[in-house]
């Protein structure tokens, strides 16, 4: 990495140049002239300076959340090139949504290790957005996962649609709106669940105003909200509470061994959401993967065919 922006990053996190330029172990006004043509190549202040140090402004923090993402791909990229160097065996890294883990991904790469015995492997199962961020740090090859609406042009992701689903609301099977047929209007006096929520390490990827993660039906809730990053604690959520969640309908049977139910919806939106793989524009597919991939595009074939004709709520 630029060793301007190391040091932009060393005074930012200790905000104070002297105690940065000591820590970086070169001089304080290299440190200080470094700062001083960053700002103005940029046009702009990153640095309100007092004598007690120095605080981000609103430009700095911008820089500075971009300049973690770089020092973090730094970091991987030197600790992939040891691994490889110490085992001469490069670490299957994968990232996958919660719904997809369960619903086919973990088959594929069950196959995958029992077919290539003594693989390293490490799979990250998350939100959308926290899988991005992960893909953009290097901590992952490619994250297959929901199609993320308000995405900034310039994250350099490459998006290939394998198949689309709808959602539809689930709650604990001993809810007191199971076995009803409802609109969505009836489910407005009840906690909303959100799995996926956004929070402050997903700015700089999307912005909140952008990002719309629920959409107006999935805002249906006046009656408060509780949010987890754990599909595993989501469930524990909702048998815990009268809580709703929207998630992918194809999720049904699993929620169903879990004590989760499907509500009977009638009016529930029919929109279309798209699933697929995420990959960074500028980094080709590591041969390693090149197998793994197209077992997942013969996967979602099969996901294809099994959602062109949805479940009938409106008949049950």
């Amino acid at each position: 990495m630029d060793r301007r922006l190391r040091q932009f990053l060393a005074v930012a996190e200790t905000g104070n140049v002297s105690t940065a330029a000591e820590k970086l172990n070169v001089s304080q006004p290299t440190v200080s002239v470094n700062m001083r043509r960053l700002e103005e190549e940029h046009g702009v202040q990153f640095f309100t300076r007092s004598s007690r140090g120095v605080q981000l402004t609103d430009f700095g923090k911008v820089l500075y959340e971009h300049v973690k993402v770089m020092a973090r791909l730094d970091e991987h990229a030197a600790a992939e090139i040891r691994m490889l160097k110490a085992s001469h065996q490069k670490a299957m890294r994968v990232g996958t949504g919660f719904a997809w883990w369960s619903i086919f991904m973990r088959d594929i790469l069950k196959d995958y290790r029992q077919a290539n015995v003594g693989v390293s492997m490490h799979v990250d199962v998350c939100s959308s957005l926290d899988g991005l961020r992960s893909l953009l740090s290097g901590d992952i090859a490619f994250f297959v996962g929901t199609q993320v609406a308000g995405l900034e042009d310039d994250m350099g992701f490459i998006f290939e649609n394998l198949f689309a689903v709808q959602d539809a609301f689930f709650a604990r099977a001993d809810h007191p709106l199971v076995g009803q047929n409802l609109t969505v209007n009836a489910l407005k006096t009840y906690p909303r669940l959100d799995v996926a929520p956004f929070v402050n390490r997903h700015l700089g990827i999307v912005e909140p105003h952008d990002f719309d993660p629920t959409s107006a039906f999935r805002k249906a809730s006046q009656a408060g909200q509780y949010t987890t990053n754990s599909m595993t604690a989501g469930i524990d959520m909702l048998k815990d509470s009268d809580a709703i969640l929207t998630y992918p309908i194809i999720c049904q049977a699993y929620f169903g061994d879990h004590g989760i139910a499907m509500l009977n919806v009638i009016d529930r939106p029919q929109q279309l959401i798209q699933i697929g793989i995420y990959r960074l524009a500028a980094k080709d597919p590591d041969p390693q993967l090149i197998g793994i991939l197209a077992h997942i595009r013969r996967s979602s074939e099969c996901m294809q065919l099994e959602n062109l004709d949805p479940p009938n709520l409106d008949a049950v």
